[in-house]
């Protein structure tokens, strides 16, 4: 039962009804257990909106409460509080009877996130934007939305066109050469940095013009960016599928050039007059989009001068599709028997493909730096006509990864000793190959494993330590908040101890220990004579109070999901998770279940710790964290 959800539904409707306006609930956790098991603190906003004492308010709330079943009593405390204090009996009972409905809701939501350019490899920056983004799908999904994840590829951008330059002019490798190459991604990382060493004006101009051909889809620089594209784009997806991340559609820039998104994109933004030609000044000879920002009209060129689009400008037609606004459609076809991905080619098409895009929520993982481009895109909808659009298009903003300058001393850096940390530089070659980060990381989760399990299997280790592993890197790249600067460090990531995955992964296998041994000693199964038939009164009242605040903060799981979905913070989650092993753990260290000989005793114990492994079971689903049989 979500019984925040219950309280919601007896007073939503009536507020609105009674005060003429819409109010939001505020839920608070009383500080000490004596002063109820939930407040509610709306009176005071009420109040001062209607300029009415909060009390007088409050007196009304606590009279539209009467009858919820599950309450015991209902208390105004100080100017205005509302204090509920549940029937513990009844309120546990129908709590862990009910099945939660979470139907899926038919207003699809898209997802996209990774959009990594397809000339290198990964590194730890693209993977903070990555674990986010999965992290987002799968709370949306957890609440029961329709999501779908869309990986952007950007296939014919100035990245692409710089390598593509290099193999050309640097390597001199046939098309043949560069699709036997091993490893692509890391193959291109050395030469991005070499293309940028030859910085001069020749350089520049060949450069430009590789990427014009690029895009007007000329050989053989266009098969050079085809094959090299798809090439990297494997290795990315292998990456990423470490950490158990997938998307359900791959659509490619090229795709959106060839099928002509732009140009119809383009008529609409003409007709509409959201973008205009500049005759004379800076912009003479471009399409530009009147912006008007802090005080005064600022143009953004859509189109430059000699017909180049630019980013902003296919980002626009992008969304349009997106949301279903844009009377164009991608063909599509199976890479690798896998991931749906985009294609010009009528004859490539696979016609049992899902229904993709026509979105009425997007969310865009792209960090703070393109604020100022989403805002642009957000602009562009609204003038076009479509205000419902520009609302449900969501910048989902987050900050950058440095490396502590004891990891990047351990990855082989040269490190500034002036400097705290190291920043990632793809062009300077600086950074942390996301493949190099997670073998390091499972490196040493496989030595911790080995130093504790001598007799575990070689595969049992490895499997464990990848797990670790996995966990250690998904839950640091979600811990901290969306704007704070995130600085990994390899042992803060993998303490057993503290704010970490592999604290999460231990406190659960801990939990399944203590199940495995009751079972073993009792014959008993631990869910067959686990429930709450009777809690209040079995246990002295200060343990009690232990495991009913416990049992009451399992059940705060559907409105943390929601509020971190809602103030897109995924660290709530994480930081939820953590309380749940602290909870965990202070009743298993205080209060013993295979040496109770009180069988009421012990199965209240016994069911409230299940009831906290089942609750964080799920959100380490939802947080993706793998779980270990052991540790």
């Amino acid at each position: 039962m979500n019984f925040e959800k219950r309280i919601q539904e007896r007073l939503e409707g009536w507020i609105e009804e009674t005060f003429s306006e819409k109010c939001p609930l505020r839920f608070l956790t009383p500080p000490k257990v004596e002063m109820g098991d939930l407040t509610i603190s709306s009176a005071f906003e009420l109040g001062k909106r209607h300029k009415r004492n909060p009390r007088e308010i409050a007196a009304l709330f606590v009279e539209r409460l009467q009858g919820l079943s599950f309450l015991k009593k209902v208390e105004i405390a100080g100017p205005g509080y509302i204090n509920l204090f549940f029937h513990r009996d009844l309120f546990l009972q129908e709590s862990f009877l009910e099945e939660e409905a979470n139907d899926q809701t038919e207003v699809k939501v898209v997802v996209e996130h990774t959009n990594i350019n397809p000339n290198k490899a990964a590194h730890i920056g693209h993977l903070r934007n990555a674990v986010l983004g999965d992290t987002l799908v799968r709370m949306l999904r957890a609440q029961g939305r329709n999501v779908e994840v869309q990986n952007y590829i950007d296939d014919t951008g100035v990245q692409v066109a710089d390598v593509v330059y290099g193999l050309l002019e640097l390597r001199h490798l046939s098309l043949e050469e560069v699709a036997k190459l091993e490893r692509t991604d890391y193959y291109l990382w050395d030469l991005y940095v070499k293309v940028y060493e030859r910085d001069d004006e020749e350089s520049r101009n060949r450069r430009r013009e590789v990427h014009r051909r690029m895009e007007e889809g000329l050989s053989p620089e266009r098969d050079y960016a085809e094959t090299v594209s798809l090439g990297v784009l494997r290795r990315h997806l292998e990456t990423m599928a470490r950490l158990g991340i997938g998307y359900d559609v791959l659509p490619r820039e090229s795709d959106i050039i060839r099928l002509r998104f732009w140009e119809s994109a383009f008529e609409l933004l003409k007709e509409s007059g959201v973008i205009s030609y500049r005759t004379e000044g800076a912009n003479q000879g471009c399409w530009v989009m009147e912006v008007f920002e802090d005080g005064e009209n600022r143009e953004k060129v859509i189109v430059k001068s000699n017909g180049a689009i630019t980013y902003v400008g296919k980002d626009i037609s992008y969304h349009l599709w997106k949301f279903g606004l844009l009377p164009k459609e991608f063909y599509y076809r199976k890479l690798d028997g896998r991931h749906w991905i985009t294609t010009s080619s009528q004859q490539e098409d696979d016609p049992v493909h899902p229904i993709f895009g026509a979105a009425g929520r997007v969310y865009n993982v792209i960090d703070q730096r393109q604020s100022y481009l989403q805002n642009i895109v957000r602009k562009a909808l609204a003038q076009l006509g479509h205000p419902e659009a520009a609302e449900n298009l969501v910048h989902f903003s987050y900050e950058m990864v440095s490396l502590s300058k004891k990891a990047a001393q351990s990855m082989g850096f040269t490190v500034d000793e002036e400097k705290s940390t190291v920043e990632v530089s793809g062009r300077k070659g600086i950074g942390v190959k996301a493949d190099d980060l997670i073998d390091e990381l499972e490196r040493r989760a496989l030595k911790e494993v080995e130093s504790r399990h001598v007799d575990f299997t070689r595969e049992e280790k490895e499997l464990i330590a990848r797990q670790i592993a996995c966990a250690a890197l998904r839950y640091y790249m979600v811990k901290f908040s969306l704007n704070a600067l995130i600085v990994f460090d390899f042992d803060e990531a993998l303490k057993f101890e503290g704010e970490t995955g592999p604290y999460l992964q231990y406190s659960l296998v801990r939990m399944k220990s203590l199940f495995r041994k009751y079972e073993e000693t009792t014959g008993e199964r631990v869910r067959d004579v686990s429930n709450f038939d009777r809690f209040a009164g079995v246990l002295p009242e200060e343990e009690e109070n232990s495991f009913w605040e416990a049992l009451l903060f399992c059940l705060r799981l559907p409105g943390e999901l929601d509020g971190a979905v809602e103030n897109l913070e995924p660290a709530k989650l994480g930081k939820y998770a953590f309380f749940l092993c602290q909870k965990f753990n202070y009743l298993y260290n205080n209060f013993s279940i295979l040496k109770e000989n009180d069988p009421l005793k012990r199965r209240v114990r016994l069911s409230t710790l299940l009831a906290l492994y089942d609750t964080l079971g799920r959100v380490m689903d939802i947080l993706a964290l793998p779980k270990p049989e052991r540790m």
